[in-house]
């Protein structure tokens, strides 16, 4: 699925949250959200998603308004992944996961079919949550419960995946883990990120967002440079090459760019 985000403008309430905000994602590319927190990203997330009206400007899916597209309908080609929520729900996993599968069925479908659960038991073992099926969604980690949320989504079979913060609550190997599975998906992807290597790792291209408007776009190494990043996060930086595949590796200093030398 292509997206396409034209010169758009999302307001909260009476305060404009993103402003001018463009980019482009080819089918089958993953994008890099990135920004200080309040930057805009799950705004722009949600916006992408069809939750949100423009103030200005478009979110086209496919040369189509998302806004617009009938919430059945884009649920079933869409699948946004939110950063984990706290609360409890009285569920299996595996019953998490199959209210992925809710835009595809039927007015009168209760659900629960062999052809759902084996659906479901599929999604949870691509993401590597196999083992967690049958377990409470009460007693699961946060980890574990961003595995679910994770398989639930891959459940809706989308063509276009939207993720927030998608490595919270993961250790480090279940981080790299899912950020190589999602790269292997084949699928158009969006993921806010707060990890600098993680998004040079995963992602083709980067949407750097500051206080809403797009500071940077472009590669990786096009965006990921210590000019841009001392501007938009205030602080200094060391980009180095990565001497196996050539990416950028990002080492951060706790000291600020004005006591930075």
């Amino acid at each position: 699925m292509e997206v396409r985000v034209e010169s758009l403008a999302v307001a909260r309430g009476h305060r404009e949250v993103l402003t001018d905000v463009a980019f482009v994602a080819a089918p089958g590319e993953v994008i890099g959200l990135l920004g200080p927190n309040g930057a805009g990203k799950s705004t722009l997330l949600a916006a992408i998603a069809g939750m949100l009206d423009p103030a200005r400007g478009a979110v086209l899916l496919d040369g189509r308004p998302a806004h617009l597209i009938p919430r059945r309908e884009i649920a079933r080609a869409v699948a946004l992944m939110e950063q984990q929520p706290d609360r409890d729900i009285p569920l299996r996993a595996v019953d998490v996961v199959e209210l992925g599968l809710l835009p595809f069925r039927g007015r009168f479908d209760r659900g629960g079919s062999p052809r759902d659960v084996s659906l479901a038991r599929d999604s949870l073992a691509a993401a590597g949550a196999a083992h967690l099926s049958e377990r409470p969604w009460t007693e699961l980690s946060g980890g574990e419960r961003q595995r679910v949320s994770l398989a639930r989504a891959l459940a809706q079979r989308p063509r276009l995946l939207l993720l927030d913060e998608p490595t919270n609550h993961l250790d480090v190997r279940a981080q790299l883990d899912t950020l190589a599975f999602v790269s292997t998906l084949g699928i158009t992807a969006v993921a806010a990120l707060h990890d600098l290597d993680h998004a040079a790792r995963l992602c083709t291209r980067i949407v750097l967002l500051d206080r809403g408007h797009v500071a940077a776009l472009g590669t990786p190494a096009e965006v990921l440079t210590p000019t841009v990043i001392a501007a938009v996060y205030g602080v200094a930086a060391t980009v180095l090459t990565h001497p196996v595949d050539g990416r950028p590796v990002i080492a951060l200093d706790a000291a600020t760019t004005e006591e930075a030398p």
